[in-house]
């Protein structure tokens, strides 16, 4: 397979003027070199996750068996072809309850020229422009 090549500008001019970058495994805050607060941004990029799922309830009743047969052994061999799965003849009923479901992704924020926050474990960029 070929690589093109594309031609280059001669003079090329990033508009970019710094980047900061890191990364954090806990909640906190970070002092970064000095930024022009109006001239930058932020870019987090989550390395982890937190919440929880939870459940409550009652349930009542009973499933038994019903039908089928065991396969049979004959001679020493296992014989599939008399064998069957029973079916569950009953009722089961769940009552109340309730569900709890929460999640968070973490990130970055830019608290002041020096600062940054991080809400939990990320990876962050502070990219500042001319």
């Amino acid at each position: 397979m070929a690589v093109n090549v594309f031609p280059v500008p001669s003079v090329s001019t990033s508009p970019i003027k710094s980047i900061q970058r890191g990364s954090a495994s806990s909640a906190g805050s970070i002092t970064i070199s000095s930024v022009v607060t109006k001239k930058t941004f932020v870019r987090g990029f989550s390395n982890g996750s937190a919440g929880s799922a939870g459940a409550t309830g009652t349930d009542s009743g009973t499933l038994s068996p019903s039908g089928g047969n065991d396969p049979k052994r004959e001679g020493g061999t296992l014989t599939t072809s008399r064998g069957g799965m029973p079916s569950y003849v009953g009722t089961r009923t769940f009552a109340a309850g309730a569900t709890d479901l929460t999640s968070a992704e973490f990130g970055v924020y830019l608290v002041d020229s020096t600062t940054i926050t991080v809400t939990g474990a990320c990876y962050y960029e502070i990219i500042e422009y001319i």
